[in-house]
């Protein structure tokens, strides 16, 4: 864990530093001689290494406070369509080279969770997506309604999954990465696992018959309980 770690500082938070440094200091040293395209292309690299770094550290942070206990559970029944919105806003930068192919059921109910926590781990489950499939691919995301249950899906058409893998990459700074793929800290997916667990969920890893990898989360509730707080709800309203 200690050298996995270290690997991160060293490579994985230095690599965005030396490009941020790299922009910056051209457009320092020789904004005269630019265009105005070549600066938006600086700036928009500065911009985008700035929110990957910042990711990096947040992975690492959030992943602290997992270990450690820190992190508390909010529910309130929440409509997951909204929280799916939400983090596709938050996420319309690194999307913009991609199709996002989404299928929400039209009758999803309510469901209890943490809602910042969930827009947490479908963010983490989304940039996984867009750094292993290929630009301008289609990524699937999908919400399915069961009994007591919600299932989110989200697929890519990336390499997919070496056999083994379908457990391994959840668990803490282990890569994925074959050959080409992009490198990273190894928390993004550790860190969703903890959260699903917190939630006393579960999420699992598989390979899709038409290739790529599919990511679910299927979160299941107690139907006495839903009942009770929907009718809590509207006494409140008075409905």
């Amino acid at each position: 864990m200690r050298n996995s770690l270290l690997s991160a500082v060293s490579h994985d938070l230095r690599t965005p530093l030396a490009a941020i440094a790299g922009a910056s200091s051209t457009l320092v040293e020789s904004d005269a001689e630019l265009d105005q395209a070549t600066r938006r292309e600086l700036a928009e690299s500065i911009y985008d290494e700035s929110e990957r770094l910042n990711r990096l550290v947040a992975n690492l942070l959030d992943m602290t406070r997992l270990e450690g206990g820190a992190i508390a559970v909010r529910k309130e029944w929440q409509p997951i369509e909204e929280i799916i919105g939400a983090v596709l806003h938050r996420l319309t930068r690194q999307l913009r080279h991609f199709v996002v192919d989404m299928h929400l059921d039209p009758d999803l109910p309510l469901v209890p969770i943490d809602d910042l926590l969930i827009q947490q781990v479908l963010m983490n489950l989304l940039e996984n997506a867009i750094r292993f499939a290929p630009a301008g691919s289609t990524i699937d995301l999908s919400a399915t309604a069961g009994e007591n249950e919600v299932k989110v899906e989200v697929a890519d058409r990336g390499p997919g999954l070496k056999p083994g893998d379908e457990q391994r990459v959840f668990e803490k700074f282990y890569r994925a990465a074959g050959d080409g793929s992009p490198s990273g800290a190894g928390l993004g997916l550790a860190i969703c696992r903890g959260i699903v667990e917190l939630h006393a969920g579960r999420i699992w890893a598989e390979n899709r018959p038409e290739g790529g990898a599919a990511f679910s989360l299927p979160y299941r509730w107690s139907a006495n309980r839903r009942r009770s707080t929907w009718s809590r709800r509207r006494h409140e309203r008075g409905t």
